[in-house]
């Protein structure tokens, strides 16, 4: 079972991801739908995250840095 399906059997209302890819990050927003238990996707920001949810966020992308292992 993947780690989001857990997640949202879990009751967390919120997940989001950030995957690097082709030198640049893409953060991915999802909400819960509680009767469904499945997570849908409210956001795919490359620039700037800006959403109210679960608490206004409005960050540069440039200002996350990724780790380089």
């Amino acid at each position: 079972m993947l780690k989001p399906a857990l997640y949202a059997q879990a009751g967390i209302p919120f997940y989001w991801r950030i995957e690097t890819g082709d030198g640049e990050l893409v953060v991915h927003t999802h909400r819960i739908d509680p009767v469904d238990e499945v997570y849908t996707e409210t956001g795919r920001w490359t620039k700037f995250v800006d959403t109210g949810e679960p608490f206004p966020v409005n960050l540069s992308i440039a200002r996350i840095t990724p780790r380089h292992l």
